[in-house]
């Protein structure tokens, strides 16, 4: 168990990582046209605002995974139709 919230947390860690360039340089250049000096700034508070979001849901569903992972077959059959 402990060894699925490991990997679960560096595939996390990585993928936030990820996030956070992508949605940096997204609201950055977003923000470009109408504020050109405050750009960086803004890309900078809504990229670690919406990290923060995307890492809180992945912290909860790899903690949700790791707990059950031992009857994950069984939760995929009483899903499944």
């Amino acid at each position: 168990m402990i060894e699925i919230f490991d990997i679960g947390i560096k595939i996390l860690i990585g993928s936030t990582s990820l996030f956070f360039l992508i949605m940096f340089f997204l609201y950055r250049s977003w923000a470009g046209p109408k504020h050109p000096e405050q750009s960086t700034n803004i890309g900078i508070m809504l990229g670690i605002l919406y990290t923060f979001m995307f890492f809180l849901a992945g912290f909860i569903i790899v903690v949700l995974a790791s707990l059950s992972w031992d009857n994950l077959s069984n939760l995929i059959k009483l899903f499944s139709l």
